[in-house]
């Protein structure tokens, strides 16, 4: 399953760009693009409120990207981690990997608000409560779109992608959104490999210093193997990124016990505040 998923996900490809009318063509075939798309968000959960409704400090959020499609997802507010909600030092905005959405995972990053920030999770055009077609044109665009609208209202800017999400966040730093750090862990190194344009390769996107990155993979990654992942930590880490190739991490929010999920949170919100 892990293997044949992962090869669907790879096999992806976009055009360069694509304007707001455009991004959610069929851009790898107009019957072979909905297909995957559609084994994708199969293998996600359906929304459940009841995840988050007991959750303080978390409040639904929308977006309107510029071809008129409503994004909807969760924020976690900036908060002392004593019941009170404090002014945020900045935002983290999450790219979730390709089954996940949003109400799954934003309990999870309770401790980023705790740092005194806001926290934003969407789910992906077409998955969860977020309206429009699963293109993955739609999803680069759209979290241009998202990071380039939250740069106006925050001081600090905080960007972290897991799987598909890192690859996302990737093209977002290579359009030259402007960000102070990011976390990628366990993006594929190439895309190109598997008949996607070079442009939106993570490596191509990978910024010259790299010094404001967090580059993991996970040695028990059953998903993304060391051969997908290698290039990209190793060329991150030659250009200035912290890099770690866990010995215990599998796949993101698939790590066998929660001691090793909580080392390897450790290590992404000590990056992000860091920096």
């Amino acid at each position: 399953m892990g293997k044949y998923f992962i090869a669907i996900l790879l096999s992806v490809s976009i055009v360069p760009g694509a304007s707001a009318n455009d991004r959610e063509d069929a851009v790898c075939g107009i019957i072979q693009e909905p297909f995957m798309f559609w084994l994708w968000s199969s293998v996600a959960p359906a929304p459940d409120i009841s995840r988050v409704s007991q959750l303080k400090f978390v409040e639904p959020v929308e977006y309107q990207a510029s071809d008129g499609k409503t994004l909807r997802g969760y924020k976690y507010l900036s908060n002392d981690g004593n019941q009170h909600q404090v002014p945020a030092k900045g935002y983290v905005l999450m790219a979730l990997g390709n089954a996940m959405i949003s109400d799954q995972i934003i309990g999870s990053l309770r401790e980023l608000s705790e740092k005194h920030y806001d926290v934003y999770i969407y789910d992906y055009r077409g998955y969860g409560n977020s309206e429009g077609r699963r293109r993955i044109n739609a999803i680069i665009e759209d979290y241009k779109e998202l990071s380039m609208s939250l740069n106006q209202h925050y001081e600090r800017k905080l960007l972290y992608g897991i799987s598909l999400g890192g690859a996302v966040i990737l093209n977002v730093i290579g359009s030259g959104v402007e960000y102070d750090a990011a976390v990628i862990d366990s993006s594929p190194s190439l895309l190109s490999d598997y008949g996607c344009p070079e442009r939106i390769d993570p490596l191509v996107n990978l910024p010259q210093d790299a010094s404001k990155l967090l580059v993991i993979t996970g040695q028990k990654d059953s998903v993304l193997s060391e051969s997908m992942t290698s290039k990209l930590r190793e060329s991150a880490h030659a250009r200035g990124a912290k890099t770690v190739h866990g010995k215990n991490y599998s796949h993101p929010f698939m790590d066998r016990t929660d001691v090793i999920h909580n080392q390897r949170m450790d290590l992404v919100i000590n990056h992000l505040i860091a920096q």
